[in-house]
């Protein structure tokens, strides 16, 4: 009997791990989970390692020690430990590198650019060995699956962005199926209880639910936010960045980057004195755009601030419905991608339930 809890635990934990970095890898915020592929933080974090990683939106400011998970110039994500902060920014460096990524030409860290922390129990950031690797697998394993469809049907799933879509209607069609089967088993509820623990596995499909709807709202609003400009008005005008003459306008490049495997749509809002090339924006997984924008400055010398504010949504909607959607409130495709990812993640667990159930039976 212990050993059987035991086993069915263990189960359990696994496919919650898999889960967090099944759903950090394919929307680009680590969630629960983070992996490093590079020696660069040895002997703290060995290549291929995995730490548990905390979204910057539940935590406070890093303090010079702490690892962070930030989001580079080219859009990558890279695993330092904070060095020193400065009113620019916080210096970063990996455990096994002589220099900073500063000195190697690299912008201080912004808050705005941070996505996690490593968790630290006594100044020892918790580690899963190998972790990394898995994740590797699973990358491959979606690519399978993507030829594998092709193969079969002659359906193209455009990256894993079809594939989680293909994923979701067949969960949603196997549960139909499958309620339909069991509707009569009226002892379902007193059999969906682990022996010893004080655990349904209805709860444990909600966490799992959780899980996804955490990581959904953290990938969209953790990267998102106002990025703010100072543009410096006088007469004469030096050469120098967002420095013009009073009245005058100066170019800039507002860049986005997706550090996902899904696809972002992102609407972008302006403060007065900001004209955007283009206010909407697709973002394929794992690249980058970059929109052109108009600064104008007012007739008078000063310091004028302009902002751009940048919104962002998973693609998992049509993006004329994320545009109805926005249309009626910037929050409201928040909500219904969430809806709908989490709706997908219950069908999914629930699917996994039963199988469990009838394991036990």
């Amino acid at each position: 009997m212990i050993l059987r809890t035991t086993t069915r635990l263990l189960k359990i934990i696994l496919i919650v791990v898999v889960a967090a970095l099944a759903i950090g890898q394919l929307l680009g915020q680590p969630i629960l989970l983070g992996y490093v592929t590079s020696d660069s933080m040895e002997p703290t974090i060995d290549a291929n390692d995995g730490f548990v990683a905390v979204p910057a939106a539940v935590t406070e400011d890093p303090n010079p020690g702490d690892v962070i998970v930030y989001e580079a110039t080219d859009g990558e994500l890279v695993t330092h430990r904070v060095v020193n902060e400065t009113a620019a920014g916080y210096i970063t460096r990996g455990d096994a590198n002589p220099v900073t990524d500063q000195d190697q030409g690299d912008p201080p860290v912004t808050e705005d650019r941070i996505v996690a922390r490593a968790m630290q129990l006594g100044g020892t950031v918790l580690t899963i060995p190998a972790l990394g690797a898995g994740a590797a697998k699973l990358d491959a394993a979606v690519i399978t699956a993507q030829q594998w469809v092709w193969d079969i049907t002659g359906i193209q799933l455009d990256g894993i962005n079809g594939v989680a879509t293909a994923l979701l209607m067949i969960s949603i069609v196997g549960y139909a199926v499958e309620t339909v089967r069991d509707r009569d088993q009226s002892a379902l509820d007193t059999r969906e209880r682990i022996d010893d623990l004080d655990l349904s596995f209805h709860q444990l499909v909600i966490a799992f639910t959780l899980v996804m709807m955490v990581g959904a709202a953290a990938a969209m609003l953790v990267p998102a936010g106002a990025q703010s400009m100072t543009l410096v008005s006088t007469q004469p005008a030096p050469d120098g960045d967002l420095i013009v003459e009073p009245g005058g306008t100066t170019e800039t490049t507002y860049r986005i980057s997706n550090t996902g495997f899904t696809p972002i749509v992102v609407y972008l809002e302006s403060s007065e004195g900001v004209t955007l090339e283009r206010e909407t924006v697709v973002v394929s997984g794992k690249d980058s755009a970059a929109v052109e924008a108009t600064l104008e400055a007012p007739e008078e010398p000063g310091h004028f601030e302009r902002s751009i504010y940048e919104r962002r949504y998973i693609h998992v909607l049509p993006r004329s419905v994320i545009g109805w959607l926005y249309g009626v409130h910037p929050w409201v495709p928040y909500g219904m991608i969430v809806a709908l990812l989490g709706g997908g993640a219950y069908v999914f667990g629930r699917l996994l339930v039963i199988e469990q159930i009838r394991d036990y039976d």
